[in-house]
């Protein structure tokens, strides 16, 4: 395959830098790629597909439910969106544009406000909410709640400020305490169910990156909840949908990564040496 990279003149990459969106995030276990070219060559009921593989995945992780998405990024757009629109098809279609005076404010701590290659805020637009800020840059352990807040949104990350913020669980407290869903963005983080039972309604995650599956995005939660960010597919999720390859793809990488042999730092270091 040297040819493809002397075919559209690509530079040779070795990858000592983990997983990396800019170099491409992760490559899958050969499992993984052969069930992804099974899915690209086979027929299915898509609606049912989703389904049903949302309901194996959540069974695996024991949680309400679960769906797969096209990557971390539309997961959080899809969410915030969700969380917006609920069960109104006016707001599922006229997301943007609706007149309808519904909450549309998004509480996040404001050293979570960052760029990950593009800014949270962006995703959060595309959604149809307003990012409200809560705290300083590097404090924050209290949200602006009002009547027009739709979801605190907790992004764990590396880009993210660390000091003196609230945890998951305490943000699970304020959201409980106002009525509010909790949307956690957790895409590279490892643990998949540790947020969920933190208290969180919706903990999105990168399919791609420690996962180490197809090009996609996982989005786990309250069985309502998930079930609103699945009807995002004949919303703004239309724009942002995957492939039959990448669900089935995803869904197999999940499995897998559950009964797989975790790799120390240690291990890590001696295998890239």
């Amino acid at each position: 395959m040297q040819a493809i990279y002397e075919t559209y003149q690509l530079k040779n990459v070795i990858n000592a830098s983990g997983r990396m969106t800019m170099l491409g995030v992760s490559t899958p276990k050969a499992e993984v790629t052969e069930r992804v070219g099974y899915g690209l060559n086979y027929y299915f009921e898509i609606k049912d597909l989703v389904n049903k593989t949302g309901q194996y995945i959540a069974k695996l992780l024991k949680v309400e439910n679960a769906v797969v998405v096209s990557c971390a990024s539309a997961g959080i757009a899809q969410s915030v969106a969700a969380v917006i629109v609920k069960d109104n098809a006016d707001l599922l279609y006229n997301l943007h544009t609706s007149p309808q005076p519904v909450a549309r404010e998004i509480v996040m701590p404001k050293g979570h406000n960052v760029n990950f290659g593009a800014p949270v805020y962006t995703m959060v637009t595309l959604g149809g909410g307003e990012i409200v800020e809560a705290g300083y840059a590097n404090e924050c352990s209290a949200a602006k709640i009002t009547d027009q807040t739709a979801a605190i949104l907790y992004v764990k990350s590396h880009h993210c400020v660390q000091k003196s913020m609230l945890t998951v669980k305490e943000a699970a407290q304020v959201a409980k305490k106002h009525q509010i869903p909790l949307i956690v963005d957790a895409a590279a983080e490892e643990d998949l169910v540790t947020y969920y039972q933190d208290g969180a309604d919706l903990v999105i995650y990168s399919g791609a990156k420690a996962i180490e599956g197809p090009t996609s995005g996982l989005v786990i939660g309250k069985h309502q909840y998930v079930e609103w960010v699945k009807q995002q597919s004949s919303g703004i999720g239309r724009a942002m949908k995957v492939g039959k390859e990448g669900i089935l793809g995803l869904t197999l990488a999940i499995e897998l990564y559950l009964t797989a042999k975790k790799e120390t730092g240690t291990q890590m270091v001696e295998r890239m040496s």
